[in-house]
């Protein structure tokens, strides 16, 4: 809990000076100055965000790639791929009735229960 107070306070802090700072830019700056600095910002936002979105593109690939690489080199000869294990695994498992197993706990004498 104390950490999550923390956080918040960090958190109004945080909103406090962004608040206050920009009143006091806007106060003393001339406003030729804050329009070439809000283009700049923006300008580098848009790139920030276009990198962000083609590394995220790129890594994603990327990993993707190397998955299938890995489960190549990890595949032995004849082996079935692990998703179709897994499908094969699920369908069992929904298959209805189990066979029938015959009690023999009281042939035994004991019980591992």
């Amino acid at each position: 809990m104390r950490r999550v107070f923390w956080v918040g306070v960090g958190v109004a802090i945080t909103v406090v000076v962004v608040v206050k700072g920009r009143q006091v830019i806007a106060r003393y700056a001339p406003a030729s100055l804050v329009d070439q600095a809000t283009d700049q910002v923006n300008a580098l936002g848009e790139k920030a965000t276009g990198f962000v979105a083609v590394f995220r593109e790129e890594f994603r690939t990327a990993r993707d790639a190397r998955e299938a690489e890995l489960l190549a080199a990890l595949l032995a000869e004849g082996q079935p791929h692990p998703d179709d294990v897994r499908a094969a695994r699920a369908a069992r498992r929904e298959r209805t009735g189990s066979p029938d197993i015959d009690d023999d706990e009281d042939l035994l004498g004991y019980s591992f229960y």
